[in-house]
């Protein structure tokens, strides 16, 4: 997509568990955002087979996927409040030049999302 595309677009997290790990870090002054890091939990889907295997193993039944802090502090942004445009904002002014360029990691980011099935990203509500 060429740059600017994506500025209404609003990425929003699926029903999935997850919890905060460790201490707050940076973040803005955002009601709800902690800056803590974020670990999923993502449950495991097991075939007839793999279910005998994992009751034998004594296998967890939940992964526990950490983030990196930037991914972590997207993760915490994208409340279906905030367009791309406003996410990349924030995320700019708190990590500079460890995000840079912001748009694209923004969006590279939001793809691990989609392909692990945690989020999705909804189009402009003029386009809807």
């Amino acid at each position: 997509m060429i740059d600017g595309e994506w500025d209404d677009f609003v990425p929003i997290r699926l029903p999935v568990d997850w919890e905060y790990r460790g201490e707050a870090g940076i973040h803005p002054e955002i009601e709800g955002i902690t800056g803590k890091e974020v670990v999923l939990l993502i449950e495991k889907r097991f075939t007839r087979f793999e279910k005998i295997l994992a009751k034998i193993l004594r296998a967890p039944k939940v992964v526990r996927r950490s983030m990196h802090y930037t991914q972590s502090m997207l993760w915490e942004l994208i409340d279906g409040e905030r367009n791309f445009a406003e996410i990349c904002q924030i995320m700019d002014s708190l990590y500079h030049e460890d995000i840079a360029p912001v748009n694209d990691r923004i969006k590279a980011y939001l793809e691990v999302f989609v392909r692990l099935n945690v989020a999705t990203v909804l189009k402009p509500r003029e386009e809807e």
